[in-house]
């Protein structure tokens, strides 16, 4: 099969990544609703807490918890990304799912197929299950190490829009993220 295997696996997978895509970014936006967007915690806004006594009298006042913003599902996600810009937001990162996804799956869809080949018992045409598991493994671990750098670039990018428009990096593309992230941050932070 060899390179059939290659394209076919990378055009199915770039399709599934790229119309999934909204989706991804809504879960990352959920994921990160938790963190604040200010470089530095201890600039959050404190509530206060007045501590009072079984006989209701006041005691000290102390700092009790950070005050947090209610937590939001995906669909209100979804709407206020589309309300605070567009639709086309929704896809914002997608080029670094479509790099990943290219390199990913394709990756591990080409190399099982040659590795299965390679390694099923010509006479039997069988492939052992202990063989199976082994394919998987070089595969996957390939594909991981292969698409890594792309799926960090494309969280940076989907998390970008959520950041105060002052610190928001506005990367291009997944090339110009990676690139950026490169020299910002180092090859060790991909």
């Amino acid at each position: 099969m060899g390179l059939k295997g290659f394209v076919e696996g990378g055009i199915a997978s770039i399709v599934v990544g790229a119309s999934t895509h909204p989706l991804d970014l809504i879960k990352v936006r959920m994921q990160l609703q938790g963190e604040s967007p200010l470089p530095n915690p201890s600039l959050q806004v404190y509530r206060l807490a007045l501590a009072i006594n079984s006989i209701g009298a006041v005691g000290n006042v102390s700092i009790s918890q950070v005050v947090s913003q209610p937590r939001v599902g995906p669909i209100s996600i979804g709407v206020h990304i589309i309300q605070s810009k567009d639709v086309a937001a929704l896809f914002s990162g997608v080029s670094a799912t479509i790099l990943r996804q290219t390199l990913y799956s394709t990756t591990r869809m080409g190399l099982y197929d040659i590795l299965k080949n390679k390694w099923t018992n010509k006479k039997t045409g069988n492939l052992p299950l202990t063989s199976r598991i082994t394919v998987g493994l070089i595969v996957g671990s390939v594909g991981a190490a292969v698409g890594n750098p792309e799926d960090v670039a494309m969280v940076y990018m989907q998390a970008d829009g959520r950041l105060p428009i002052d610190q928001r990096r506005n990367y291009k593309s997944a090339v110009d993220a990676l690139g950026e992230m490169t020299k910002q941050k180092g090859v060790g932070s991909l």
